[in-house]
């Protein structure tokens, strides 16, 4: 899978409660995606971490709950960032904020959001699946 290692690292971020993805998406306070990428890579090493894998740009800030996803030259929507922040309010359930700069044509920029919306469904499905196997009856 593509993007297999967002879900692997975001679900270990989320706790075991359930999740709901929140409405968006949400605005990146940078005048563009290369801004964005240049000022994150800047940071490497300083609480965030910057990976690159299958031409995808993956920066995470554990401190944040926060992971920023830059498309690779070759996707459609190229190019893009999408940035996922997991919420945990005291006593509530813990939601994803999903937020996206696209420069990309509006369908293609629609399309990526969907696929991270469904990957938020999966890594709820996963957790749900995981309380259900470590509780007992």
């Amino acid at each position: 899978m593509r993007l297999f290692f967002c879900i692997a690292g975001l679900a270990v971020a989320v706790s075991a409660s359930a999740q709901t993805p929140a409405p968006g998406p949400a605005r990146i306070d940078f005048p563009s995606v290369s801004a964005a990428l240049t000022a994150l890579e800047a940071r490497d090493g300083n609480g965030t971490i910057v990976t690159h894998s299958e031409g995808w740009t993956i920066v995470n800030e554990p401190l944040a709950s926060a992971q920023w996803s830059f498309t690779p030259s070759g996707h459609s929507a190229y190019p893009a960032v999408v940035r996922r922040v997991i919420k945990r309010p005291p006593g509530g359930a813990v939601s994803v904020e999903i937020a996206s700069l696209c420069e990309a044509p509006e369908a293609a920029c629609s399309s990526l959001i969907a696929e991270f919306r469904a990957m938020n469904e999966r890594i709820t499905q996963a957790i749900r699946a995981q309380g259900r196997q470590g509780s007992t009856p």
